[in-house]
């Protein structure tokens, strides 16, 4: 997949819907030793507090509604 193709999946999946963008977070320690500046993308900031919310969502956005109907079962 391009870069262009990934970006644009990423920017228009329904998981917005649910979930918020998350900010950065620094790390100095991380930084520090790295001698490089370092940031978390903290998912787990999300209401939910899990990144699993994102994909599991934007899975079930995409199931035709004939398969919904059959139910889904997930596991973590």
């Amino acid at each position: 997949m391009a870069s262009h193709d990934y970006l644009k999946k990423t920017l228009t999946a329904r998981v917005y819907d649910v979930a918020r963008e998350t900010e950065l977070e620094h790390a100095p320690n991380l930084s520090a030793r790295l001698r490089n500046p370092v940031y978390l993308k903290r998912e787990d900031n999300q209401p939910v507090f899990s990144f699993k919310l994102r994909g599991a969502y934007n899975k079930m956005a995409h199931i035709p509604a004939e398969a919904l109907g059959r139910g889904v079962i997930t596991a973590s």
